[in-house]
């Protein structure tokens, strides 16, 4: 089937844990890519405006709609 053995599930006294996927942050790398998109500057049209988009509480991006 081709699955890739890095995520394959792994047990552990009787109990079955997924491993965290390589795209998985850190909380030190949330807070930098979100303080990265918040401090972001385009130019007028080519981009809605980012930073009201990302929640620095939550540490997430915030859709609207």
């Amino acid at each position: 089937m081709n699955t890739r053995g890095e995520l394959a599930p792994i047990e552990m006294n009787k109990r079955t844990y997924l491993p965290l996927a390589c795209y998985t942050m850190s909380k030190d790398e949330q807070i930098s890519f979100c303080q990265c998109l918040k401090g972001v500057k385009v130019s007028q049209g080519h981009s809605s405006n980012v930073k009201s988009l990302v929640s620095m509480k939550d540490l997430k991006l915030i859709a609207t709609s």
